[in-house]
């Protein structure tokens, strides 16, 4: 199942600081939740892990990230990242590009993804996915935010290991957010008066043939 996902959001900081944190893998990573890039295979291939806690147990999600595409001057990123469940019960597999422009007091960042799942995850429905994005998404730009302000500290690149996902948490709260939609919608378009029959008029119009056969009679 394939799923495009688009979002936009901005930082209040100089397009050239943001680019600087935005081409390198390894700390984009860190602001995923869940994420952790684990080994730099060469210039532009990284190997990573993603944990996802259900219930009492973590499954971990193995793969690889490379950088397709850079373009300093346009300041574009294209990244394909590949992931796989170590109990081989799904997998995933994205494209994304990413585009900075600079905007008053700072950079707008402009993602486009292209989401192709195998297995249990694609289980789930596009719909439920496209929540889970939006979830995920608003837990990577508050962690993107808090590390760019971080990144003039100096501080060592090495991480600490990231909290493993609760995919029953995400999981409700995505199916909530799709049940609240839905019942928004139908608020927002209900269903047409000359649509709908009333009961009583059902019951007139069962009822006409009946005495009609008993005059006949």
């Amino acid at each position: 199942m394939a799923v495009k996902i688009e979002k936009t959001f901005q930082v209040n900081e100089p397009v050239e600081k943001v680019w600087v944190f935005l081409s390198d893998p390894r700390k984009v990573g860190t602001c995923v939740p869940g994420a952790q890039i684990t080994e730099q295979v060469d210039e532009r291939t990284y190997k990573g892990a993603i944990k996802v806690k259900v219930g009492p147990s973590v499954t971990d999600y193995k793969g690889e990230v490379q950088i397709v595409r850079l373009d300093e001057q346009a300041h574009e990123i294209e990244i394909l990242g590949k992931g796989q469940d170590v109990k081989g019960k799904g997998s995933a597999s994205m494209k994304m590009t990413g585009k900075l422009r600079a905007v008053d007091g700072g950079t707008e960042v402009v993602s486009v993804s292209e989401l192709n799942v195998i297995g249990i995850l694609a289980q789930m429905g596009s719909r439920v996915i496209n929540e889970v994005s939006n979830i995920m998404f608003e837990q990577f730009t508050k962690n993107f935010r808090q590390q760019l302000q971080n990144a003039e500290t100096g501080g060592s690149e090495t991480a600490a290991a990231p909290k493993p996902i609760s995919a029953v948490g995400v999981a409700f709260s995505a199916l909530k957010a799709a049940v609240t939609g839905t019942r928004e919608e139908r608020r927002r378009n209900p269903v047409p008066k000359a649509l709908k029959i009333p009961a009583q008029a059902n019951a007139n119009s069962d009822a006409a043939p009946r005495q009609s056969n008993s005059k006949h009679q």
